[in-house]
């Protein structure tokens, strides 16, 4: 999607902030910086100032702490002074919850940069009710958090006057100049139902607190409206950390290109591998590694990384999702590779992720960010399956393998994913990585009067006239050794 805003971005006591201008006609629309992670790129930059923000979600998705944030952030960071009108929880329960991210709202309050106020749907409706626009005044407020719009239904039981009251007073929360965040409980976790409140509203900002394909219940926000300005569509993951929300939007993230594709090749330094290539790898590809338990797998991608550092001087980074790093430091001292020393020194690293804490998103971006920040030229994933395990969906499957190859391609990165294969589905996600990928090595092995071959095919390595076929391979005191065949019989 095209963006016809033009985005300025300012730093606003250490916030990145961004200011967004509509292109066309001689109009110009102001849009606000909320200063919550990720969430402005949502919108391009941010939202329209004076907007009506619905959001909404099951129990435990984070609504309240979305909104506690687009205030704090506003009072605190951004200059914007927020009212907080609550209908349910008492002032000392929301200072306590605020407190876990570090936002002190009494602080806030002292210096007429916020106000709590507790009161009821029936005294908001009343018309002749006018002490939000009285406390708007006195501190010049610019945003307000409503929680939660659910109460409004308690006490309009007619269909029409319910909708009247709310349209009323959303209108009010428009005239007073607020950019208002308005909390809605979500019933049914269906995706198909539909709230008149979605309806009457800007922006509508939906919640899920999903738990399927896994024990962990995983978080995700979409965005199903956005009146008058663009937005990014589908569902993007987010997490409540120690400093508050953090939103894994993956499109905007993805750079140009560094120049590494150029069609010059990487030496993997392991023996009879690159004859096969006819001189190495093409830098900036991602290669899938595939084979059953036993073919060498990690051996290969271990040998990668320490060839690559001892005999060309380019940094590694290992990626483990199973065993630990003092595991994998052993493995490869088996081999007489001194991967603790070469961590050490900082030219290959192990990186540890448990299976069970990672989430795709959030691993990209700090595996992305690592990259950029270390200088990684060589990277190997174990194991590819156990980062996509969960996804069931194989359009979602595609468009994170995308995500993430694009991403280590376009930041210089010859990349490895190893991927153990077995069972139906897996067959299925590795047709859909090796179609992405710009490479695929299968190893393979068979037990021929008790003792076992492998062997090694570069099935697929786009820009490299490589040797077809099978070739034998075998794992040595020292490590992998290929021995090419001609027509790879």
């Amino acid at each position: 999607m095209s963006n016809p805003f033009n985005v300025y971005v300012i730093e606003k006591e250490g916030v990145l902030c961004f200011i967004a201008f509509f292109r066309g006609g001689g109009n110009f629309v102001n849009r606000i910086c909320t200063g919550i992670s990720g969430f402005d790129e949502l919108f391009f930059g941010g939202i329209l100032a004076g907007s009506t923000v619905l959001v909404e979600g099951i129990p435990g998705a984070g609504k309240t702490t979305l909104g506690l944030e687009f205030l704090y952030r506003g009072a605190h960071d951004l200059g914007e002074p927020g009212v907080l009108l609550t209908f349910e929880q008492f002032p000392a329960s929301l200072y306590r919850d605020a407190l876990n991210f570090g936002w002190d709202l009494r602080a806030l309050e002292s210096e007429n940069r916020l106000r709590v106020i507790c009161t009821s749907p029936e005294v908001v409706l009343l018309p002749e009710s006018d002490f939000l626009e009285e406390t708007v005044r006195k501190i010049g407020a610019r945003r307000v958090l409503v929680d939660s719009m659910s109460h409004f239904r308690q006490v309009i039981e007619d269909p029409l006057e319910l909708r009247k009251g709310v349209y009323a007073f959303c209108n009010g929360l428009r005239r007073l100049g607020l950019t208002s965040f308005l909390v809605q409980e979500q019933e049914h976790e269906s995706e198909d139902l539909h709230s008149f409140e979605e309806f009457l509203v800007d922006v509508v900002v939906r919640l899920c607190y999903d738990a399927k394909g896994g024990l962990q219940r995983r978080r995700a926000i979409e965005i199903l409206k956005s009146r008058g300005q663009p937005h990014l569509s589908g569902k993007h993951s987010f997490q409540i950390t120690p400093e508050g929300i953090r939103i894994f939007s993956l499109r905007p993230h993805l750079p140009e290109p560094s120049g590494f594709q150029d069609g010059s090749q990487l030496k993997t330094g392991i023996r009879g591998l690159d004859e096969l290539l006819q001189g190495g790898i093409p830098r900036g590809s991602s290669v899938v590694v595939a084979g059953e338990a036993g073919t060498g797998k990690t051996v290969l991608g271990l040998e990668y990384l320490v060839r690559g550092a001892l005999l060309y001087r380019e940094k590694g980074l290992f990626v483990s999702l199973d065993e630990t790093p003092e595991k994998i430091f052993s493995h490869a001292a088996t081999f007489d590779w001194d991967l603790a020393g070469l961590a050490r020194q900082g030219m290959v690293q192990v990186y540890y992720r448990p299976l069970v804490d990672v989430e795709i998103d959030e691993f990209i971006f700090s595996l992305g960010n690592y990259v950029r920040q270390n200088q990684i030229r060589r990277v190997v994933i174990d194991s590819l399956p156990d980062l996509i395990a969960r996804l069931y969906d194989t359009v979602q499957l595609r468009e994170k393998a995308f995500y993430m190859i694009s991403y280590l391609n376009n930041l210089g990165c010859t990349t490895l994913f190893l991927y153990p294969t077995g069972g139906e589905f897996a067959g299925q996600q590795l047709d859909i990585v090796q179609a992405l990928a710009q490479g695929s090595i299968l190893l393979r092995s068979t037990l021929v009067h008790n003792r076992r071959i492998r062997h090694l095919e570069l099935y697929k390595m786009r820009g490299v006239s490589h040797v077809t076929g099978n070739h034998l391979m075998e794992i040595t005191r020292t490590g992998i050794q290929v021995f090419p065949r001609i027509g790879g019989c």
